[in-house]
């Protein structure tokens, strides 16, 4: 992306507050909110019936959704408007519905504008139901009029 398309990128991603994961005025949202220390995005969320796949588990998808929210969500917490470029999920245990998941997401390297991050989605007894690898591409540095997820 040139310098140019860049920053008519940058203009045209307003945070309206409409964001399915994050966004506090979206009334089919997530409403995801996060909490960021030691290098680390956490968020915590319960799915309802409404996010179901199979009868009682968690839509996949949904998963996918909020391990891909929290680690752009730790960029921006670290001043960089990022996008995902690549999203690998691994499912090692189903998601019941009704049941709290905690997800994190943590930095695992940077290189000019391409940053690598690392997620786990774990369920209340500590098992880790999925992991989430990401690539992402910084569009540049988090200014006040530009989104800022979570």
């Amino acid at each position: 992306m040139s310098e140019g398309e860049t920053k008519n990128v940058l203009k045209t991603m307003a945070d309206d507050r409409m964001c399915f994961a994050c966004g506090p005025d979206n009334p089919h949202g997530l409403h995801l909110s996060f909490d960021y220390g030691d290098g680390e995005v956490t968020t915590r969320h319960t799915f309802d019936g409404r996010y179901q796949g199979y009868s009682g588990v968690v839509h996949g998808g949904l998963v996918s959704t909020v391990l891909d929210e929290t680690m752009v969500t730790l960029l921006n917490r670290m001043g960089l408007l990022a996008m995902t470029a690549e999203l690998t999920v691994r499912y090692s245990s189903p998601v019941p519905v009704g049941e709290e998941v905690t997800v994190t997401a943590r930095l695992v390297r940077s290189r000019r504008r391409v940053h690598e991050v690392e997620a786990e989605a774990t369920l209340p007894d500590g098992e880790v139901a999925a992991t989430a690898r990401g690539r992402f591409m910084s569009l540049g540095p988090l200014h006040d009029e530009a989104p800022s997820t979570g």
